[in-house]
């Protein structure tokens, strides 16, 4: 019996406005994700992805996500990924950032981008294009952070 081998791809998801909408949580960006499968590869794309596709982690202050996927179907989660455009009625734009096979380098590289971001976010505001955080926005934050170490298989 052959094992299933998974990809894990970090990806950003920025807003368009700057502004940050907590709601927004891993299931809202797994739908999104199904749905431009969907569009853009017909059924087979969406039929080949269903078992292994899954949203690991999703912090909307940071906007960095952890995607699951199958080794053979990495190209077109990519592909979807930097077409989606719009996240529940809302305008976005989603890049990846990295893939990786093992899940341990996606949450490292996953923690260094996220201490970046918040400590960028605990600054005074230096200019119109970064959002500020409110003092009880970076505290969910940092929990949220906090529990990327608590991700696994």
């Amino acid at each position: 019996m052959v094992r299933f081998k998974n990809r894990y791809l970090l990806a950003e998801v920025a807003w368009n406005g700057g502004t940050i909408d907590a709601s927004y949580n891993e299931q809202m960006l797994l739908q999104a994700l199904r749905e431009n499968l969907s569009q853009n590869f017909g059924d087979y794309g969406l039929g080949t992805n269903l078992a292994g596709l899954l949203v690991k982690y999703f912090n909307p202050y940071t906007g960095l996500a952890i995607v699951r996927c199958g080794t053979s179907e990495v190209q077109r989660v990519v592909t979807a990924l930097a077409f989606t455009t719009k996240i529940k009625q809302r305008s976005a734009c989603v890049r990846v950032l990295r893939v990786t096979g093992a899940l341990s380098a996606c949450k490292d590289a996953a923690m260094r981008l996220s201490e970046t971001r918040l400590a960028l976010n605990a600054l005074p505001q230096e200019g119109p294009v970064r959002a500020q955080l409110t003092k009880q926005q970076l505290a969910v934050a940092e929990q949220l952070h906090n529990q990327l170490l608590a991700v696994e298989l």
